[in-house]
């Protein structure tokens, strides 16, 4: 009898043993706040503007160096032949300094668009600390990491109108 009794008593007790906690979670789309947000939509338009700057830049130079070439070409029957190594070579040399100054472009770039990437990250962080206290959201995940999640759960569109408010605006430095 006490064998039924506490076997029904265990029975009974993995039977109800329910969890009672609710923890709210949520997503969030980061590219999006990036390109609908006035101070990311800001950034993107400052670094597009720096990088066609660049490659306008870029592209003069080429340019320079191509009728150069062309113009040396042209000379090589006319000029004496040291001369022309000579020419050549300090055409390879302008060329050598130019890829060296690109790729410092290059990375400049890259490393400015990395840092202000980062600090408006920062931003957003807080805003998604403060936030989530607020709305008592336990958990914050990135859209990109989800395979599938409720349309509900996105808070998307509310954080954009709150960093829209927070920060005005953002300078590249």
């Amino acid at each position: 009898m006490k064998i039924l009794l506490s076997s029904i008593l265990v029975v009974l007790l993995f039977l109800t043993n329910q969890v009672f906690s609710e923890q709210k979670i949520a997503y969030i789309d980061m590219d999006r706040i990036f390109s609908a947000s006035k101070s990311g939509s800001s950034i993107l338009k400052q670094l597009t503007e720096l990088n066609n700057k660049n490659l306008n830049f870029l592209k003069n130079e080429e340019k320079k160096f191509k009728e150069k070439e062309i113009k040396l070409i042209s000379q090589k029957n006319i000029i004496s032949e040291t001369n022309f190594k000579n020419k050549v070579d300090e055409l390879k040399s302008e060329i050598k300094n130019y890829n060296q100054k690109r790729n410092e472009m290059l990375a400049d770039f890259n490393k400015l668009k990395l840092d202000n990437t980062n600090n408006f990250l920062k931003l957003i962080n807080s805003i998604l600390v403060k936030f989530s206290n607020d709305k008592g959201i336990s958990i914050i995940l990135k859209k990109n990491d989800l395979v599938v999640a409720n349309t509900e759960l996105d808070i998307t569109d509310e954080v954009i109108k709150i960093v829209n408010i927070e920060v005005k605006e953002f300078k590249i430095k």
